[in-house]
């Protein structure tokens, strides 16, 4: 198949993922919802400044 210029590029075949980072994600995402409800929003800052320094780990 000859590309009509430089910038087409032919369709690739989606290969199947070992990791879907968007499942993940999502998942972690509706932990931490459940996790924050009830929440105000100075405590959900502090919650979430807890979960980037590692103090809290989400599984």
């Amino acid at each position: 198949l000859p590309l009509k210029n430089k910038y087409h590029k032919q369709m690739k075949t989606k290969e199947t993922k070992s990791f879907d980072s968007v499942a993940f994600f999502r998942a972690i995402k509706e932990k931490l919802a459940k996790k924050m409800e009830g929440m105000n929003l100075v405590q959900k800052k502090e919650f979430m400044q807890q979960v980037r320094e590692g103090k809290i780990k989400i599984a």
